[in-house]
């Protein structure tokens, strides 16, 4: 079965259905029409940063209103054998990694070598990450496997989800308690002997739990790599505490009440969530 698979640290790469494929194509051609100047991968990485933040927070917003774009998912689930019925998404989340972009001020954080979890979200969340332009390997993320099942010292009990919320929540690139915001970090560097660099081109993805610790990559490549992450958990997964235990975190606070049904845009009931999350707490 594909998520005990998943679950015990598994990753899986592929192409998306033919079905599937206009949500790429949607993407792909807001992209090209904010950057209608030139080539995007080029365009993005020779503007100034804050141009640059607003035209992608453009894009973003129209994936967000377009509602359809999620329709086109349904197929890529199934094809991984989950009921998107069963589906639960938190907001799609594009991502332009410009050349370079490591040398900017405050971009530490971005490469900070993270589980998910240490940002509140559930142990059993799935992630698609999913190439929009080629990404070569050493560009963009690196994975630590050997740490799936081995807890890592790190931060992650200075992490509060209300206050991540409070100073901008995720991909937030202006606000007036940006200064604020706790990005969880190991307190060592990771020495895993089996790690490796995922990368991709358009119309493949890769499929991982978010359990593993991982890290986004240094672009020095000369150009901008765009990518989509799709970050999802299964009701069913939640209702029976299914997936990888709790090894080092301790953030406060839990996503859950931000993802929400692909069919009918509901949430899990209250009760079902802090089940989920109380059942999780590092002892």
């Amino acid at each position: 079965m594909l998520l005990e698979r998943l679950f015990v640290g598994e990753t899986l790469s592929g192409l998306f259905p033919d079905p599937s494929f206009p949500f790429l194509k949607t993407i792909k051609d807001y992209i090209n029409e904010e950057f209608s100047e030139g080539d995007p991968v080029f365009v993005s990485s020779s503007i100034p940063y804050l141009d640059l933040a607003s035209r992608m927070e453009k894009i973003r917003t129209r994936i967000y209103e377009n509602l359809s774009l999620k329709t086109f998912l349904y197929p890529l689930f199934e094809s991984s054998g989950m009921d998107p019925f069963d589906v639960y998404v938190d907001l799609f989340r594009l991502r332009c990694v410009p050349n370079g972009f490591h040398n900017q001020p405050g971009s530490e954080s971005v490469l900070y070598i993270h589980r998910d979890s240490w940002y509140a979200n559930p142990e059993n969340q799935i992630n698609i990450w999913i190439p929009i332009t080629l990404v070569n390997p050493g560009a963009g993320f690196t994975l630590y496997p050997s740490y799936f099942q081995n807890p890592i010292p790190n931060n992650s009990h200075l992490f509060d989800y209300k206050h991540w919320l409070e100073t901008g929540g995720f991909q937030a690139t202006t606000h007036s308690r940006l200064a604020e915001k706790i990005f969880p970090k190991p307190n060592l560097k990771p020495m895993d002997p089996k790690q490796f660099s995922v990368s991709g081109d358009f119309g493949e993805y890769f499929l991982f739990s978010s359990h593993h610790l991982h890290g986004t990559e240094e672009n020095n490549l000369g150009f901008s790599r765009f990518s989509m992450e799709i970050r999802f958990v299964l009701g069913s997964v939640i209702r029976n505490h299914f997936g990888p235990e709790n090894t080092d975190n301790r953030s406060t606070g839990t996503t859950l009440y931000e993802m929400k049904n692909l069919i009918d845009g509901r949430i899990l009931p209250s009760e079902v969530i802090q089940n989920y999350v109380n059942a999780a707490v590092l002892k």
